[in-house]
């Protein structure tokens, strides 16, 4: 009887546990929603605003990605190093107001342009302005995300690791719905607006910030709600470091993150961002030049975003439990789902090189098709790597460091962006297209290869354990 009600015990208190995580879940689940929601919104809503106030230049495009690159490249690396040394709470809270605040004031800034006519000399000033907020605002975010995925999400895992492949998965699909659902449904409040660019931009500006605005207070109670509902967030301390010069905070974080072991599989993902190979505006800009039509363009944004959700749900199910044990180990599936991704590619160097030695053979709108085809199937294979070397940086990568490691990450991740902008700026014209489309594929290559050597070096945790006491004390050449 007494091992009976022992028993009884023992389950009631698994099965409590197992709701708490069930809650704890959901508010995680609904903070990423909120926040990726607004974030898809506004960063769809920049560029077509901006041909609103600028009808004739593509200039403040380009310069705002290109600057806001350019500074999470610098800044990353020191604002990671929050992520290890503030306590939780207060830097998620932070993290929610600030950067919906900046968010607020660009929007106010637009709002103003629509006083000033279009390409009046005083824009410009606000435009500089809106950069300048912006800055803080998109560091702040990628804060925020390291926070989350990087740290809290690991946390309240413990050591599941299968608890934390169904967080890493799931977290992926609110990410990839939001970024089809947010542009679809602002493009459609826009076109409900009208042509009238003055209309465009005030309505266009309220919406994005009342949104934020709104939603400011629901995100902040959900944080601390998680923080409240999960012991190890409040009981796994951080190690408290006195405050640095942030120069020498960026110097020791690239340090950090060139002597860990990790490094080659961050560098492999970063590699992927020095791409026009995606549904992007390079890319669709120079379909519609061929010929594909606006509505097959369209339509493959949503399919590409059906793709990337297939591959999020696949994740898990590689990673399975059988009774030999997990189907597949991370190292690989990320060594498997990168090959996969390069091969999906090859083909369409192979129509590209076709085109240029027979023109005749191969018509630009059938090479336009082929392209589109390839680049969106195969977003099932890059969102599996995606969350194969998320949940690797998770898993090892210690918890004291995970921020700095993550923030490096981040920052090479912008600079492979600006190195694409910029060939972009250089080989501006379609017709040399193909430079960008080449070097799209290479850098999947060197991706490929830059894992599989990651894979035959570090993929076993013993040997990779090895290292790490090296890392931490700085010996590791």
């Amino acid at each position: 009887m007494a091992e009976y009600v022992a028993e009884g015990k023992a389950g009631g208190e698994e099965d409590g546990r197992h709701s708490d995580l069930q809650i704890v879940s959901l508010y995680i689940y609904f903070t990423e929603l909120v926040s990726a929601f607004g974030d898809r919104m506004w960063q769809f809503s920049i560029p077509i605003l901006f041909m609103d106030v600028w009808p004739r230049t593509l200039l403040p495009t380009i310069l705002y990605t290109l600057v806001l690159n350019i500074a999470m490249f610098v800044l990353m690396p020191i604002a990671g190093s929050w992520v290890d040394t503030l306590p939780r709470l207060s830097l998620m809270v932070v993290t929610i107001i600030v950067d919906n605040l900046c968010v607020v004031i660009s929007c106010m800034l637009l709002y103003a342009t629509t006083y000033n006519g279009q390409e009046a000399s005083t824009n410009w000033i606000l435009f500089c302005l809106i950069l300048a907020v912006a800055i803080p605002g998109q560091l702040l975010v990628n804060v925020g995300k390291i926070a989350l995925e990087k740290d809290w999400v690991p946390v309240v895992a413990a050591t599941d690791s299968g608890l934390l492949t169904q967080l890493n998965s799931r977290l992926k699909m609110i990410d990839l719905t939001c970024k089809f659902i947010g542009p679809m449904v602002f493009g459609f409040i826009l076109q409900w607006l009208g042509s009238d660019p003055t209309v465009r931009v005030r309505w266009g500006s309220a919406i994005v910030l009342c949104y934020n605005a709104v939603m400011t207070m629901p995100e902040c109670i959900c944080v601390s709600r998680v923080f409240a509902a999960c012991p190890n967030l409040r009981t796994v301390h951080k190690k408290s470091k006195a405050k640095k010069n942030p120069w020498i905070e960026f110097w020791n974080g690239w340090q950090l993150f060139r002597r860990h072991p990790i490094a080659l599989a961050s560098l492999s993902f970063a590699l992927l961002f020095t791409t026009v190979l995606s549904p992007g505006s390079l890319l669709l800009a120079y379909l519609k030049w061929v010929g594909v039509m606006e509505g097959i363009l369209g339509a493959s944004i949503g399919f590409g975003a059906i793709c990337g959700l297939l591959g999020a749900y696949a994740f898990p199910i590689l990673r399975g439990k059988t009774n030999a044990g997990e189907r597949m180990t991370l190292p690989t599936i990320g060594l498997f789902s990168v090959w996969m991704w390069f091969l999906w590619l090859v083909p369409i160097v192979v129509v590209m090189v076709l085109k240029q030695l027979h023109d005749v053979l191969l018509s630009g709108i059938l090479m336009g098709h082929i392209i589109l085809f390839f680049v969106v199937v195969g977003r099932t294979w890059l969102w599996i790597f995606d969350l194969a070397e998320n949940q690797l940086l998770q898993e090892r990568v210690r918890d004291e460091i995970r921020g700095r490691i993550s923030g490096a990450q981040t920052a090479i991740c912008q600079l492979f962006v600006v190195v694409i902008y910029a060939l972009g700026l250089i080989f501006h014209r379609p017709d040399q297209f193909f430079v960008l489309c080449y070097t799209s594929v290479l850098a999947v290559l060197l991706s490929a290869v830059s894992f599989s050597i990651w894979f035959c070096r570090y993929r076993e945790p013993e040997i990779y354990e090895e290292s790490l006491p090296m890392v931490i004390s700085g010996k590791r050449s």
